[in-house]
C-alpha cells in the first residue's frame, strides 16, 4: 500500500487482486474539531467520483470526523475497470474491500454514507459487515423502478433476448446485458430483495429523502422502512431538492449541514438532526477541490 499526502487529502492504493486497484483518499479531522467515536465512510452515487464528495468531506473533517471516501472498480474515477463494464455486484466487491481494509488498519467504528446507487449498494452488503451507523441520501430502494423511471422502459422485466447492445445512464453507456443479467442473478432488482436485506439490520439508521425526487418513490422507501425490526431509524425530507442535489448550490450547503448533524448525532447514540456545527468557510473548499482536482490529474497521468 503506497500512499501520498497532498494538503490534507491522503492517497491510498488497495490492492485486491487481479492486477486491480481501488484508490481511497482520507481526510484527516480538522485541528482543534471535536473528537468523534466514529470515522465516517462515503460511498458516492453512480457516476460520481471520490472528488465529487470534497464539500461534505470538508464539512464532516471541520466537525472532527476522519473521511474516508474511495471510486469503485468499473467505474469513473481513479480505481481500475471502465465504466461499461459496471455491475451492482462489482460496486458491492469495492464496497466490501474497502470496509475490509478500514477493520485491517483497526477502523471497527464506521458510519457508511451512502448517496443514491450506492445505497442500494449499502443495503445489500449490512448483513456482512458491522456499522455503528448509516446514513442514506435519495437512496434506491426498488432499483427496477428507478431504472424504468431513468431509462423509460422496464427492461428486467423483459427476456434476455430483448436487452439492448448498451443501456445509458447520466451520459455513460453499460454493457446492458452483463448489468441487468447481474441484476437477475444476485437479487438487485425489487424492492423487496431490499426489504429482506434490511429486515434484521439494527444499527441506527437515518434516511433523507428528496421531496421532488422523480427517480425514487418515497411509499417505497417507507415500506422498507417499516419492515425493519428493530425501529431504530428516523426519516427525513430534504424539502425542494430534486434526486440531483448537486444542480442548487443552496440544496447542496442544506445537504451538507443536514447529513453533518445526521453523523454528530448518530456519532453520539441520537436518531436527530439537533447537533450544532462549525460550517468551513467557502474558500477552504474551493482550496480543497482545486488541491483534489491536482491531485486526481497527476494520479491519472501516472496511470
Amino acid at each position: 500500500m503506497n500512499n501520498e499526502v497532498v494538503n490534507s487529502t491522503i492517497d491510498h492504493i488497495l490492492k485486491i487482486g487481479n492486477n486491480q486497484t481501488i484508490r481511497i483518499w482520507e481526510t484527516p479531522p480538522k485541528e482543534k474539531s471535536p473528537n468523534r467515536d466514529n470515522i465516517i465512510l462515503i460511498s458516492s452515487g453512480f457516476a460520481r467520483r471520490m472528488d465529487h464528495s470534497v464539500g461534505l468531506s470538508e464539512y464532516l473533517s471541520t466537525n472532527g470526523f476522519l473521511v474516508i471516501r474511495y471510486d469503485s472498480l468499473n467505474h469513473v474515477g481513479l480505481s481500475s475497470g471502465n465504466i461499461d463494464k459496471f455491475t451492482m455486484t462489482i460496486g458491492e466487491k469495492s464496497l466490501l474491500a474497502v470496509i475490509h481494509w478500514l477493520n485491517d488498519r483497526g477502523f471497527y467504528n464506521i458510519g457508511l454514507i451512502a448517496i443514491s446507487l450506492s445505497a442500494r449498494i449499502a443495503y445489500q452488503v449490512v448483513s456482512k459487515i458491522s456499522l455503528s451507523f448509516l446514513i442514506t441520501s435519495v437512496g434506491v430502494v426498488n432499483l427496477r423502478n428507478t431504472l424504468k423511471k431513468a431509462l423509460g422502459f422496464d427492461y428486467l422485466r423483459s427476456s434476455s433476448e430483448d436487452f439492448p447492445s448498451t443501456l445509458e445512464l447520466k451520459g455513460y453507456k453499460l454493457e446492458a446485458k452483463n448489468f441487468f443479467l447481474d441484476c437477475l442473478k444476485h437479487h438487485w432488482a425489487d424492492l423487496s430483495s431490499t426489504i429482506d436485506r434490511m429486515k434484521d439490520f439494527s444499527a441506527p439508521f437515518i434516511v433523507f429523502i428528496a421531496s421532488d425526487d422523480v427517480l425514487i418513490e418515497q411509499n417505497e422507501v417507507l415500506e422498507m422502512l417499516s419492515n425493519i425490526k428493530s425501529g431504530c431509524y428516523k426519516v427525513y425530507s430534504l424539502l425542494g431538492s430534486p434526486h440531483d442535489l448537486s444542480k442548487n448550490l443552496i440544496i447542496l450547503r442544506k445537504f451538507y449541514s443536514s447529513i453533518t448533524k445526521a453523523a454528530i448525532g448518530l456519532d453520539i447514540g441520537k436518531l436527530n438532526l439537533f447537533a450544532s456545527i462549525d460550517e468551513p468557510e467557502f474558500e477552504k473548499i474551493t482550496i480543497s477541490t482545486v488541491n483534489e482536482r491536482r491531485l486526481k490529474i497527476k494520479i491519472a497521468s501516472q496511470s
